[in-house]
């Protein structure tokens, strides 16, 4: 069994999302779609139930220094959505990978696929296609770039480890 599924997501007011998908994860053919969701955790946890990830890459919060005064009694919203991505992917056994927000000036900008991802977007909100569905979006060009030939080989080590501790039967359900 070698597909595999990443969802990156820029958490938010609105949180933007990418889904690539492979069915084999040796070809490197990835199929891509994303969209935003609205304010709301049960969005982000149908996000992820949806596509049922087996890697979920994300923006991680950092409040700098110079924002600190500005953000007095702001109740952090994109940090109560990470904790509800880490807890999923935690109950799910899901690989998280955080990436700074910094790193989408080097993940190589808008690509061709760029365009195959609005085309193909889904609303799971009035939003469409937003800043925050682009952001997701570069979060897996940089993913792709720099991470994602390490990633598949954890991700292939980790079914090898649950197939031989005779878990293969529940994990194959989990991609029924």
């Amino acid at each position: 069994m070698s597909e595999c599924t990443i969802l990156c997501l820029d958490p938010g007011e609105h949180t933007g999302w990418c889904c690539v998908r492979t069915e084999d994860m040796d070809k490197g053919v990835w199929h891509i779609r994303g969209g935003t969701a609205d304010k709301d955790h049960r969005c982000v946890v149908e996000l992820l139930e949806i596509y049922y990830p087996d890697i979920v890459v994300f923006e991680r919060f950092n409040l700098y220094p110079g924002m600190a005064k500005t953000l007095s009694w702001n109740s952090f919203y994109p940090c109560e959505v990470i904790g509800v991505i880490r807890w999923w992917c935690l109950q799910h056994n899901v690989t998280i990978y955080e990436q700074a927000p910094s790193i989408k000036k080097f993940s190589g900008g808008l690509q061709n696929d760029w365009k195959l991802l609005k085309d193909n977007s889904v609303n799971l909100s009035a939003q469409g296609v937003t800043e925050h569905t682009k952001d997701a979006y570069l979060h897996w060009k940089y993913f792709e770039r720099n991470t994602l030939s390490k990633a598949i080989n954890a991700e292939k080590a980790k079914r090898y480890e649950i197939y031989k501790q005779g878990g293969h039967a529940a994990y194959r359900h989990r991609h029924d």
